[in-house]
């Protein structure tokens, strides 16, 4: 619903979530209390609710009318090794390993980029065709794509902001701005951050306790569960048995990865603990980095690209720890919460129906367990949150549609980019197509209220059914109306297509 305002000379979006304005520019959303937008505008507009009723009743149930897209950011430099939760003597590759190191040169891009982890030169190709296949998916769905519609946030990492951008025009809105989370935007960062904590003294991350008793305690029983990735790591590092990173090692113990003790570090990323595991993925994943990167001669050529991807299970692994029940619930109930409140203000008219975030793989896997969904990417380990991969909700008639996209390694190592799809269903909603007065219900009842931003709570626990909400007080003929236009216009598609 549109209400111009002549004296501020913008425009003013009403919904029961919240108020929008818009100048030249659209501005940050600022989260309001149902009764005051009601109060104020909305009933003011009382033939506006007679024509959003007869809408809601003539649309196609399964019409695409907006989305929400949670995406990962596209193929990254790799971190090097170092920091907390490393051996004091294995803060760098060479200390590692006998074979050459890739650089900066062979990624395709300069120092700088590829030190602060920047999108790779082949891992920019990659991102418009996600872009382009979402934009065609959509269509096909029924969606009438208006990039002035398009509102698309980033994480503060540059290959967040890069991929965003990328990914806007492949989908046709080269034009359109990237929103940024940082000190400009501090109502996002707790949305988009993947290890924000409310500094509430409530809300907390998983404790070394908690930690221990997703896999029983036993580090010694992890590391043998693991033990032939592990070894395979090893044997591709090509790790000299004297290798510098083993300084740290009693003079008794072999020199290798398994040797290593396990150290809680309250470190997502890092599976909340530094050790065996932790290192023999890093190695994995950045050997993916390579191959996603368009090179031939990932892992030291020690590797098949099948083998790869069975090695890289051991970083989903790590990250199966991270993103844990008391990590989701602490660092995850932000964003889920603005998925299911967008979701209800897209049903609802608001004029900013797509809504795209670019984070990281915690992010999505965060909401994974959230939602206790399952998947399995083309090419992927279970459970994968590849880059450019995204989890995206989409809003189609008064239903929300869970769907995870994401390119194959081969095709993004081919430089290909085909996107595959895969339709997830949320267990505690049950359907494909789940109400989005359930969908709100269910997400209502899996995040932590405690660790939500005061507003953002205040929104997701005040809503109400669209249905009860806008046509609440309409005359039974106009439901009858809305009902006649749904029936004749699927009868016209019918007679149409014959």
């Amino acid at each position: 619903r549109e209400l111009k305002n002549s004296t501020k000379g913008n425009t003013e979006y009403c919904s029961l979530i919240h108020v929008s304005k818009r100048a030249h520019a659209p501005q940050p959303l600022r989260y309001l209390a149902p009764q005051h937008c009601i109060r104020n505008h909305c009933d003011r507009q009382h033939t506006m609710r007679v024509l959003a009723c007869i809408l809601l009743g003539a649309a196609r149930a399964d019409e695409m009318t907006g989305a929400i897209y949670v995406s990962r950011h596209g193929v990254r430099s790799p971190y090097p090794p170092g920091g907390t939760g490393w051996p004091a003597h294995g803060q760098s590759w060479e200390a590692w390993t006998s074979a050459p190191v890739k650089r900066a040169a062979e990624f395709g891009m300069t120092d700088h980029a590829f030190k602060t982890q920047e999108l790779t030169a082949h891992g920019k190709t990659l991102v418009k065709p996600l872009g382009a296949s979402a934009r065609e998916a959509w269509a096909a769905a029924g969606l009438e794509l208006d990039c002035e519609r398009v509102k698309t946030y980033a994480d503060d990492s540059t290959r967040d902001v890069q991929t965003a951008k990328l990914w806007l025009e492949g989908l046709g809105c080269a034009e359109n701005h990237v929103d940024v989370a940082n000190g400009s935007l501090p109502e996002m960062v707790p949305i988009l951050s993947d290890d924000f904590v409310q500094p509430n003294g409530i809300c907390k991350v998983a404790t070394e306790g908690q930690a221990r008793g997703r896999f029983g305690g036993d580090v010694d029983a992890l590391t043998a569960a693991h033990a032939v990735g592990i070894d395979e790591v090893q044997a591709a590092l090509e790790m000299p048995s004297d290798a510098d990173a083993c300084i740290d090692l009693p003079d008794d113990v072999e020199c290798a990865i398994a040797s290593f003790p396990y150290q809680y570090d309250a470190m997502p990323w890092h599976g909340l603990f530094g050790g065996p595991l932790y290192y023999a993925q890093y190695f994995a994943e950045s050997w993916m980095f390579e191959y996603l990167s368009g090179l031939d001669d990932f892992a030291n050529h020690k590797l098949t690209p099948e083998e790869l991807v069975r090695l890289y299970g051991l970083h989903v692994a790590i990250m199966g720890f991270a993103s844990n029940y008391f990590n989701s619930r602490a660092l995850g109930s932000a964003l889920l919460a603005y998925v299911a409140v967008s979701a209800r203000e897209i049903v609802r008219g608001h004029p900013e129906n797509v809504r795209a975030l670019f984070a990281h793989d915690t992010n999505i896997l965060y909401l994974r367990h959230l939602l206790d969904l399952d998947w399995i990417a083309t090419g992927w380990p279970m459970h994968a949150a590849p880059t450019g991969g995204a989890l995206v909700f989409e809003v189609r008639g008064q239903a929300v549609r869970t769907v995870f996209r994401a390119q194959s390694p081969q095709s993004q190592h081919s430089g290909e980019g085909t996107v595959d799809e895969a339709v997830l269903v949320i267990p505690a909603c049950g359907v494909e197509l789940c109400p989005v007065e359930d969908f709100v219900r269910v997400v209502a009842e899996a995040v932590d209220a405690d660790c939500l931003p005061a507003e953002l709570r205040d929104a997701l626990i005040r809503g109400v059914s669209v249905r009860e909400d806008v046509c609440t007080g309409m005359r039974p003929w106009l439901m009858v109306l809305g009902a006649f236009l749904s029936a004749a216009g699927g009868a016209f598609i019918a007679i149409a297509a014959e």
